[in-house]
């Protein structure tokens, strides 16, 4: 199960640095998908504490 989380957590890095919210043209989905990624990012973090 480690491994696993170990494994999909490297795969979720990835996944979340090829996510370019700046790409978005419409500023409130801009900015809601901004917030949601630097969420997961902190839920991540606490994850692997």
């Amino acid at each position: 199960m480690i491994q696993e989380l170990i494994s999909n957590d490297f795969s979720v890095s990835n996944l979340l640095q090829t996510i370019e919210p700046k790409g978005i043209a419409e500023e409130s989905m801009h900015h809601t998908v901004e917030v949601l990624l630097n969420l997961i990012e902190q839920l991540q973090s606490q994850v692997k504490e």
